[in-house]
């Protein structure tokens, strides 16, 4: 960390810039304050790049998608602006040094720690993955180091500067050092090239050096292509084997990201009295957060929502995961004053100071609202949207925040103070949401009514894909394990127990049910079936949708999680993963509607009538924008062309508005459109 010279700018959009972090061959990184008080790095884009529209296209679908990824080892994209001069990103400020810096620093890595990178990175390439993109530059510099975990940084950039001046020049981006085979031969890339770069990582960590050696760029790369890695550094174990699978000169014979992560969970995590990390790099971190606490204290202080003078928040609130690691507890610290994840395996679980019990542990009570907000309403992505069943309110859940709005006059009701990791409302008014460790139910005055903990929650990394039935009395949810495996259960609320569960080899993304609450849909990422429909009662399949093979063939696949019921008939509107929607009659258990779509879809949405469907777009591609609508009865377009429904959308109970989310820079808008023109009548930000 560098100060700021004269020829530094004092602001990047609207982010004041603190002190600068580093150069890359994209241009430089400055540690950032945005204006919701979070700490950032902040990278602006080279001049010469910042010309090429090329480059600017593919640079505002690569980071738009990014700002899609959620993960433990993933830094978020907080914000962003293709469009402006100087194209700019923001990312979560991670105040640890790269694993390269490390390496060069301290030496080669002990095999504890070795396999909790491996595994953080393996993770990590599931998020990046299931968001539909690939890294294309996994290299040690893009690892940064947390207590938490290994932090990959830099998802997708590699293919925004594809065609650019820097690869026509010959200014390689990437490192020849980690490149896959396919890459080196410009061949097609997959998320297995990833795997391949995966494994240099951790050798370079183990060995101090790359699994190809150094030297001139076309000697390291003939030897990617015809040589064998040098793993003499790595003692013969499961670690070894697994890494030899991963360096495999076929994309084909390289174990998924999911096998790697059930591979490194299979024996629990090897003890470490200090966290996974050598205890040299967690000096450094140490160090690195006493002079980030004098940057910031010295740092001069704007006016801002939340933020006093040198305060510092986390860009993003209660984590929705966990450090994976067998039997291996981990604990939340304070260090320097930001949340870090500790791993610590001979802690036992404590309340939180001050803690009553009367809330689940990482889940804050909802507060009435006083005064309106002076920042920004709707910080970071839009994930979701619900109206209340009256359709007087609005739940807005952001990537930084979960709120109750009147969207009519744009009064906040209610702040629920964080995020959790999904949401959903029922048709009597409550409000299911699921966090690290509990599933919580409030009504619609923020008072909570009841809450799901398991007995034993040993190996729960977080909860997720909630859904609560029309009558509110069950709630399905996701339990996801160590390891990647998951559990779905039903939550009967009226006797409190689970009255069914069934476990998953990998992540099920989602969870949904049918108006009536006979059906249930699951949605699974990067999976066959991608979605399955089942009787909510008894678990019984009776409708599945395969990938496209489109998506199984191109790999720059978008997975499926684009589904949805029709809310008068038992009919389910299914996107296939590339440019086709299908409607099938679970009665009949036949499709009676194929739709061709020309653009991204990134979610569906019935009116309340069901006569129509509304297939949102997306400001996250270089190609045609926004969404269509479809006559539900016979396929045919309503619209014509593109129109403004991007991303998250939801129809009034109603019939009254639209509302659907625009994120841009720091934050969202919601735009409320008339539904019969699709014109926007206001707009809430």
């Amino acid at each position: 960390m560098k100060p700021l010279t004269s020829t530094d700018p004092g602001h990047v959009g609207p982010n004041r810039v603190l002190a600068q972090l580093g150069a890359g061959g994209m241009g430089q990184v400055y540690l950032a304050r945005t204006p919701t008080g979070h700490l950032a790095a902040v990278k602006v884009v080279r001049g010469e790049l910042a010309q090429d529209q090329g480059f600017r296209a593919r640079f505002s679908r690569e980071v738009r998608t990014a700002q899609m990824v959620r993960g433990p080892f993933t830094p978020a994209v907080v914000a962003a602006d293709p469009d402006a001069p100087v194209p700019w990103m923001a990312t979560e400020y991670i105040p640890g040094p790269t694993l390269t810096e490390a390496v060069k620093a301290n030496g080669p890595f002990p095999e504890a720690s070795l396999r909790v990178l491996a595994l953080g990175l393996a993770q990590a390439l599931q998020a990046i993955h299931a968001a539909g993109l690939m890294h294309r530059d996994l290299k040690p510099g893009n690892v940064l180091l947390s207590p938490r975990g290994p932090q990959v940084i830099d998802f997708g950039i590699a293919r925004a500067v594809e065609g650019t001046v820097l690869t026509r020049t010959g200014e390689s981006f990437g490192t020849p050092a980690y490149a896959s085979p396919e890459l080196v031969l410009g061949q097609e890339q997959t998320p297995q090239s990833d795997v391949f770069s995966l494994a240099g990582i951790v050798v370079y960590a183990a060995c101090g050096t790359p699994p190809f050696g150094r030297g001139p760029a076309p000697e390291v790369l003939h030897r990617v292509v015809g040589a064998e890695p040098d793993l003499g550094g790595i003692p013969s174990s499961a670690l070894r084997a697994l890494l030899e699978r991963c360096l495999a000169k076929a994309p084909g014979d390289r174990p998924t990201s999911e096998e790697i992560v059930r591979t490194l969970s299979a024996e629990p995590l090897p003890s470490a009295e200090h966290g996974w990390l050598p205890s040299q790099v967690t000096r450094s971190i140490t160090e690195r957060e006493q002079e980030l606490d004098a940057v910031v204290d010295a740092a001069p202080t704007a006016a801002m929502a939340g933020a006093g003078t040198g305060s510092r928040r986390r860009s993003r609130p209660v984590p929705r995961w966990l450090l994976v690691g067998g039997a291996a507890a981990v604990t939340l610290v304070l260090v320097a004053g930001v949340a870090l994840a500790v791993l610590d395996p001979f802690r036992e679980p404590e309340e939180e100071p001050g803690a009553e019990g009367e809330v689940p542990e990482g889940v804050a009570e909802p507060a009435e609202v006083t005064e309106q907000p002076t920042g920004p309403a709707f910080p970071g992505t839009v994930y979701d949207l619900h109206f209340t069943p009256d359709g007087s309110g609005l739940y807005v859940q952001t990537s930084q925040a979960l709120t109750l709005w009147d969207w009519r006059e744009g009064e906040l009701l209610l702040d629920f103070q964080g995020s959790p990791g999904s949401v959903d409302v029922s048709d009597t008014g409550l409000l299911a949401a699921a966090y690290d460790g509990s599933v919580v139910v409030w009504n619609e005055d923020g008072e909570e009514v009841d809450s799901f903990e398991p007995d034993d929650a040993e190996d729960i990394v977080f909860f997720d894909a909630t859904s609560i039935s029309a009558d509110g009395s069950r709630v399905s949810f996701v339990v996801l394990h160590d390891g990647g495996t998951s559990t779905h259960m039903i939550w009967n609320r009226d006797d409190d127990t689970i009255e069914y569960e069934r476990e998953y080899d990998h992540q099920v993304s989602a969870t949904h049910f049918g108006p009536d609450d006979e059906y249930l849909m699951l949605e699974h990422p990067e999976q066959t079936p991608a979605v399955e429909v089942t009787r909510a009662a008894t678990g019984e399949v009776v409708a599945e949708f395969p990938s496209s093979p489109a998506t199984a063939q191109d790999a720059s696949f978008d997975p499926i999680y684009q589904a949805a019921f029709a809310p008068d008939r038992p009919i389910v509107a299914v996107h296939d993963g590339a440019q086709g929607i299908v409607l099938h009659d679970l009665a009949s258990d036949e499709t009676v509607i194929e739709i061709s779509v020309p653009n991204t879809v990134h979610g569906l949405a019935f009116t309340p009538d069901g006569s129509q469907l509304l297939s949102s777009g997306s400001t996250f591609t270089d190609d045609v924008t926004g969404g269509r609508v479809w006559d539900a009865e016979t396929g045919e377009e309503v619209t014509s062309g593109a129109t403004v429904l991007y991303a998250e959308v939801t129809v009034h109970p109603d019939g009254e508005t639209i509302v659907t989310a625009e994120t841009e820079a720091d934050d969202s808008t919601l735009l409320f459109l008339d539904p019969e023109t699709l014109r926007e009548t206001h707009e809430l930000s």
